[in-house]
């Protein structure tokens, strides 16, 4: 009787785990019914009840829970963390001195605490984080290295081989990089932001519930697309920081409502609950109070670990169910939609605007701001270090990639010398990496939406034109029923110029060289070849061709250094350095950066 009792335990756990809510409760409702005491089951129905939203509903589970098991951590956790959710605060502080009477401790136990506002000191905090920018400060200059190694390593027979005047810097553009979507239409959701993720997680079937993530971007939900002061009349700037910052906490702006931008409001939000405010601004904008829809249908490689530091569990499950591996795979948008919608369910509160004058940051309410613009906040100045070049020697390594297509050509050890030399030339605010006289930069263009069947045919055609690492293959990480994968490419400068100058958005591969079949003679004879291939076998009519883009990376080597309007700034994500897309030193680092960020900030 036991084994049936435990085995069943297991078939409702593992359902759980992949999404199969429905499967989970008859699994535990089955063993209440005999065994309505039992510890470990009453738990996992109170987790179940609320990853669906039923958190009033969870509590007795929880608490029969304790009464057949008190030594259990994360019996006691889970109950804490549900009265929290519930603003039970008076509650959740009585059970919490009991749990730590039971001798529950660990860091999830005070992260608790933290949430509790037990311990949490405002003063110092900024302090702190500058400690840790200065402690990190080797570590991001290791993670950057990497993408320059890649490059010298495969990419060097397409990088500029004079040197550059570094005539594009990095503060010439403002923050405005919308693309617009080939089709938009007007929705407004009838759900708040809980309620589409439940919609969300409610839904079974794998396909349908990628569709229905998908169809949240390209309907206008409000959700996504409008700020937390729409419809106010003469709401502005000042307006939002004002009713933002007027409960007592930790303030914090977070400029630029990106991937890093939201996992780094969300992470903290959950981390510190009441005790901290944060306002998320963004100039991705047309008009005020509306933001352009998340475009970059990137893939991902994000180890799942990242996000179960510091995020909701409802976002750990949606980012579980989707990938494998224990991987995420979803494509950038759409992670960029659940951390926007984990935001707005945790009471971050967002302003958007064409413009926005951040001079009048109000420094009486404001205790820390953040720059995740990925380098484009033009107002915001990091200092040069005696604007002298810097020398950086990185070791030679093996780097075996042949799963992409792509072979290392350069710098592989035991050939002398036993490092690659760089050397770092400071323009404006950042750092830019040389190589041999010549600067790091190189072109590309991405074919996104490949079917997974078409993956392995796209590499064997592609095996004998890439001696000179032409295309570098992705294949995603989710599950098979969605999954999908990419290509990289190569491009010479005529060709960057030529595809930017009639490709602005992402299209339809077939769309693209019907518009614009003068460009192919124009083009490398194997890209033109690799294209007729794939719109040939594409019977989906899915792939899609973006618009180029190019890889000129560069290192805030100050970052903690920041000033916009005499105001302290820290950058995260791309605003502290740019990653290589093939060689995963980019998002995925920025997010483990801001991890042990947000852990800086809540030991204070």
């Amino acid at each position: 009787m036991e084994l049936t009792l435990n085995d069943t335990l297991r078939k409702g756990v593992e359902a759980y785990q992949v999404g199969q809510i429905h499967k989970a409760d008859q699994c535990f409702t089955a063993i209440l019914k005999a065994h309505p005491e039992h510890p470990d089951t009453n738990h996992n129905m109170g987790v179940l009840a609320v990853g669906i939203g039923k958190i009033r509903e969870a509590l007795p589970y929880f608490e029969t829970a304790l009464m057949g098991n008190s030594s259990i951590g994360q019996f006691w956790l889970s109950y804490i963390d549900a009265l929290i959710k519930l603003n039970r605060i008076a509650n959740a502080r009585a059970v919490f001195d009991q749990a730590k009477d039971q001798g529950v401790n660990g860091v999830k136990f005070d992260l608790l605490g933290t949430r509790l506002g037990l311990g949490l000191e405002d003063r110092g905090v900024v302090f702190a984080v500058e400690e840790f920018y200065k402690k990190s400060k080797a570590s991001n200059l290791s993670d950057a290295a990497l993408g320059w190694f890649f490059t010298a390593s495969f990419d060097s027979s397409f990088m500029e081989k004079q040197a550059s005047n570094l005539e594009i810097n990095k503060k010439d553009a403002l923050f405005k990089d919308y693309i617009s979507r080939e089709l938009i239409e007007d929705y407004s959701s009838a759900l708040n932001p809980r309620q589409t993720i439940d919609s969300l997680t409610n839904e079974v079937d794998i396909a349908k519930k990628f569709n229905k993530l998908k169809q949240l971007i390209t309907s206008n939900d409000i959700n996504l697309i409008s700020d937390s002061f729409t419809g106010v009349l003469g709401c502005d700037f000042l307006y939002a920081q004002e009713q933002t910052f007027n409960t007592p906490g930790l303030n914090i702006v977070i400029i630029g409502a990106g991937v890093c931008g939201l996992f780094l409001a969300s992470s903290i939000k959950f981390a510190l609950g009441f005790r901290v405010n944060v306002l998320l601004l963004d100039n991705r904008s047309k008009q005020k109070n509306t933001r352009e829809p998340f475009i970059r249908e990137w893939l991902t490689h994000l180890p799942i670990d990242l996000f179960k530091k510091s995020s909701p569990p409802y976002v750990q499950t949606l980012l579980e169910y989707f990938g494998t591996n224990s991987l995420v795979g979803i494509p950038i948008n759409l992670l960029e939609a659940l951390l926007m919608l984990s935001c707005k369910d945790q009471g971050v509160q967002f302003y958007f605007s064409p413009t926005i004058d951040y001079s009048i940051l109000n420094d009486e309410f404001v205790d820390l701001i953040f720059d995740a613009t990925g380098g484009r906040l033009i107002e915001c100045e990091y200092p040069a270090t005696n604007s002298k070049e810097l020398q950086v020697k990185i070791p030679k390594e093996v780097l075996d990639l042949k799963y992409a297509g792509v072979n290392q050509i350069y710098n592989i050890p035991k050939i002398e010398p036993d490092h690659l030399e760089v050397k770092l030339k400071p323009h404006g605010s950042y750092y830019y990496p040389y190589i041999g006289g010549s600067q790091i930069y190189t072109h590309m263009v991405k074919l996104v939406g490949i079917p997974q069947k078409l993956m392995q045919p796209t590499l064997d055609f592609i095996k004998p034109l890439n001696y000179l690492n032409l295309f570098y293959i992705w294949n995603g990480n989710l599950k098979k029923e969605v999954n999908e994968g990419l290509v990289l490419i190569n491009l010479t400068n005529k060709e960057y110029d030529l595809l930017n100058s009639c490709i602005h958005s992402s299209i339809k591969l077939e769309l693209c060289l019907d518009a614009h079949s003068n460009i192919l003679k124009y083009l490398n004879k194997s890209i033109v070849s690799l294209f007729e291939m794939l719109v040939a076998l594409d019977n989906s009519k899915k792939i899609k061709i973006e618009n180029a883009f190019s890889y000129e990376p560069y290192i805030n080597i100050n970052a903690g250094l920041g000033n916009l309007y005499g105001n302290r700034i820290f950058p995260v994500g791309d605003s502290l350095f740019s990653g290589n897309p093939k060689v995963g030193n980019g998002l995925g680092v920025h997010l483990n950066f801001i991890n042990h960020l947000v852990e800086q900030i809540i030991k204070k």
